[in-house]
């Protein structure tokens, strides 16, 4: 059977286009869950504040969001939608805490994830 490479290769571009589309989503999807979390504990009062980064903070120095905490730390935090992701950030951003955001996971676990990591890094 005769195949032709380029309708191929195309066809495998389209593929991973795809596959990258959704990944993107994915991490929207889970920064804009993180993003109630935190607004849920500021109305609460559990944080003082916090504030989303822009694209060349997330991209050259791995921070998706600052949280300033009860005790006037700030801390930032990246957030990943895989392990995966997670692992790959941790290897070029260690001193920047990473929260795993699971597709169906609950604002409560995400705010617990969150008070973790200030518990963490107020006892460091």
């Amino acid at each position: 059977m005769f195949y032709n490479k380029n309708k191929m290769r195309g066809k495998r571009r389209k593929i991973d286009r795809i596959f990258w589309e959704i990944s993107k989503e994915r991490g929207r999807y889970a920064e804009k869950k993180t993003e109630d979390a935190l607004s849920q504990m500021l109305e609460s009062g559990e944080i003082v504040s916090f504030y989303k980064t822009n694209k060349k903070d997330d991209k050259f120095r791995g921070i998706d969001f600052f949280v300033i905490s009860q005790e006037g730390e700030k801390i930032p935090i990246q957030i990943k939608s895989s392990f995966s992701g997670a692992k790959t950030h941790l290897k070029e951003f260690p001193n920047i805490s990473v929260i795993v955001i699971e597709l169906h996971e609950d604002l409560e676990s995400i705010k617990n994830k969150i008070r973790n990591l200030i518990n963490k890094e107020e006892n460091f």
